[in-house]
């Protein structure tokens, strides 16, 4: 029995019912959903300094090593200038690359580019899907590459900010037409195109390769004995077994574990949504000692770390969400992970690295740009004039026919090399005029 009257009240379910939580959907959790932690257990160990400072916004030696993280780095996307392609950045290079967000963050805050926080929400849910992730696997992830769901946020507001910059002051600035890609033909030819177009999609460069392998731990930690302080959110369920009910409640569950990814406070929340007796109290069960729980409530706080989420665990009755408040006299030990967990957990990061692989191919496929003058598809070539031979005749007269039947075969990749150089030339240009009207003290 747990020695707390209103737990006893509140938790007389069945003990096949949510406290009851399997080994596999305790450790899943507890693995892959590293952004529900309230207090990280990733924490990276350094020590922290100064090294820029940009129009009084300071870059610490913290950022500087996120930066180095490929994923970080390449999340961004913004043909920065910094490093040439295919280059594994210097430590000067990375941040360099920060000093440059630094200023086009500060300039997009004053053109008024500052996306609302449902606009954010709404867009990282459109890549959770894009890419066929089931929250489960969306987290674990973010966990994998030493991110919590705070920090990805963070980084997707700073794209979206930077991306509608670069949209009002370089893309929206830069015309190109049919007639720039078919001198750039001219002067090139079809192996010039195919050779710059490969220099241009080439693979951002990444640490020193190796053979993808599952990092997957052996050993689990646990903890035993001493007192816990739980906190609990209960959103109940209908007793019809509503299938429409218990969606709502499903996303409704959804919702309130992302508000505290963001870092809103467990008791917080409790008050806000619990359905439950202790809503008052902010979800608050008091101190329970570790000998009087019963097993299955044991399976599930020996897996739980101070300020750690467990949840949404869904019973017959409700879902319910758990917070680790607090504990006093826990013993911590090493368990081996189960043969067929690790498995499972080997093949979700296998398939997880394979679909950023695809994703980084597909990145390669020459898009269809669109020319702001003078807009041919591919499909209308076939219906321009043609000579008395039969060849197609260009009717801006800068290919001849001969030329003009090449020329069709590497169109998409020319009209992409003269739009992507234009680009990069605006946004060089961009980047020396903020620089020039900017203070930055570089310390590293």
């Amino acid at each position: 029995m747990i020695p707390n009257p209103a737990f006893t009240e509140i938790m007389k379910l069945n003990r096949t019912s949510a406290p009851h939580i399997p080994v596999m959907t305790a450790l899943l959790t507890l693995v892959a959903a590293a952004a529900l932690t309230v207090t990280s257990a990733r924490c990276e160990v350094y020590s922290d300094r100064i090294v820029a400072v940009v129009n009084g916004d300071v870059i610490l030696q913290s950022d500087v090593h996120k930066q180095k993280k490929p994923f970080i780095r390449n999340f961004t996307n913004a043909n920065l200038g910094v490093v040439p392609p295919g280059k594994w950045p210097t430590e000067r290079d990375f941040l360099d690359e920060l000093i440059v967000i630094a200023l086009l963050e500060q300039e997009a805050a004053k053109k008024g580019i500052n996306p609302d926080e449902k606009s954010v929400e709404a867009s990282i849910e459109m890549v959770r899907k894009r890419n066929r992730l089931t929250q489960e696997n969306f987290l674990f992830f973010l966990a994998s590459n030493g991110l919590n769901y705070a920090d990805f946020r963070g980084l997707f507001r700073r794209k979206i900010k930077l991306d509608g910059l670069i949209a009002r002051e370089v893309t929206s600035k830069v015309p190109f037409s049919e007639e720039d890609a078919q001198l750039y033909f001219k002067k090139h030819g079809v192996e010039g195109v195919g050779k710059r177009y490969e220099e241009l999609t080439k693979i951002p460069a990444q640490p020193p390769p190796r053979e993808f392998e599952p990092d997957v731990p052996t050993h689990e930690e646990v903890f035993e004995g001493g007192k816990v302080r739980l906190r609990m959110l209960t959103l109940k369920l209908p007793k019809n077994r509503n299938r429409a009910a218990i969606a709502k409640a499903e996303k409704k569950a959804q919702m309130i574990a992302q508000e505290l990814m963001t870092g809103v406070e467990f008791g917080t929340l409790a008050k806000k949504y619990s359905q439950d007796p202790l809503r008052d109290n902010g979800g608050d069960l008091g101190w329970m000692t570790f000998r009087d729980m019963r097993s299955e409530w044991q399976k599930m706080v020996r897996r739980m770390k101070k300020g750690q989420v467990l949840g949404p665990i869904k019973s017959r009755e409700a879902i319910l969400m758990f917070y680790l408040d607090d504990e006093r006299g826990r013993r911590e030990k090493k368990v081996p992970i189960p043969e067929r967990i690790r498995r499972r957990l080997e093949e979700q990061q296998k398939k997880l690295y394979e679909q950023q692989m695809e994703a980084r191919q597909r990145r390669r496929e020459p898009p269809e740009p669109e020319t702001e003058t003078r807009p041919e598809p591919e499909s209308n070539l076939s219906d321009r004039p043609k000579s008395t031979e039969g060849e197609e005749k260009d009717p801006t007269g800068i290919l001849s026919p001969e030329e003009m039947k090449e020329y069709k075969k590497v169109r998409k990749k020319a009209l992409f090399i003269v739009r992507t150089e234009k680009i990069r030339a605006r946004m060089k240009e961009l980047i020396e005029e903020l620089k020039k009207k900017s203070i930055i003290d570089v310390k590293l």
